[in-house]
């Protein structure tokens, strides 16, 4: 589904403050794939994610959506982005229309649908995301900060993509709003067989939903594997500025005080059976 092959982009070519964002790197996804995208701030996952919609394109190499090459002069980068979803960071800063329900139809509007489609369309986003028909005909300005988020994910889901990639789509919402938002993206992961490019800086919220985890660092990339795989790799998660989730830390410290727990834990439900059993043992001896 998407395929990237020794790509490298380069900010002001040519110009005093020349900055190379990507350096050579190569990565396939496959269909229905959830991939966890992290690295610290400058690491490259804002010019990669804009690449995979065709914002822009790579300075070398070639980007492949869906066997497409976005460099390809006889192809339409508009078609491109009608198969990559794109929700920025904030995204409630992309509602702008006067109903809730004018806002999801305005990329179907947009792709010449016919008003029936566009209305089934609608219907079904909104439903995908958790917000009622009563709120359709609301403004997109007196809803909650989550409801504010689902409208705007519902506006892309509505061109029913074939990849869906969120940059940060939680940022700033309380722990009920993060784990809702969170929890409406893995059942449409799940029931429309999305492909979907998380961009997160919680390592415990990409250890819970990814089946791999791509890591950026300088515009390289670092790591991509599932998550056992990096969060294995703590020494060097750490030396390039990032971290592996609590829990995994806690599990460490209990092993070094003794307890039976083994490597490799990285959510919260396997970390609780593990020391539930863990203590249990210890109460047997």
């Amino acid at each position: 589904m998407i395929k990237l092959e020794n790509v490298s982009y380069v900010y002001q070519t040519g110009g005093p403050f020349e900055r190379k964002a990507l350096d050579n790197v190569s990565l396939e996804i496959s269909e229905g794939e959830f991939i966890g995208l992290i690295g610290h701030t400058g690491s490259g996952k804002s010019t990669l994610i804009q690449l995979l919609n065709g914002l822009i394109k790579p300075t070398s190499g070639n980007v492949y959506i869906d066997g497409i090459n976005i460099s390809d002069k006889k192809i339409s980068l508009r078609d491109i982005r009608f198969k990559t979803g794109l929700v920025m960071q904030y995204p409630e800063y992309q509602l702008f229309e006067e109903t809730v329900y004018k806002d999801i139809a305005f990329g179907p509007k947009n792709m010449g649908l016919s008003e029936d489609e566009i209305d089934s369309r609608v219907r079904f986003a909104a439903d995908m995301v958790g917000l009622k028909k009563e709120i359709l005909e609301k403004s997109p300005f007196d809803l909650s900060g989550g409801q504010k988020r689902r409208a705007a994910i519902a506006g892309v889901i509505a061109m029913e993509p074939k990849i869906l990639v969120l940059d940060e789509p939680t940022a700033g919402l309380d722990p009920a709003g993060r784990d809702e938002i969170l929890y409406k993206i893995k059942d449409m992961h799940e029931r429309m067989n999305l492909t979907v490019v998380l961009v997160s800086h919680s390592m415990e919220d990409v250890a819970k939903l990814a089946d791999r985890i791509l890591v950026m660092n300088n515009g390289r990339l670092n790591m991509f594997d599932r998550p056992d795989k990096i969060f294995s790799n703590s020494a060097v998660l750490e030396k390039i500025g990032l971290s592996v989730p609590q829990v995994t830390k806690i599990c460490d410290k209990l092993r070094e005080k003794g307890f039976k727990i083994p490597k490799g834990i990285y959510t919260v439900e396997e970390a609780e059976n593990e020391i539930i059993n863990a203590f249990a043992i210890g109460r047997r001896q």
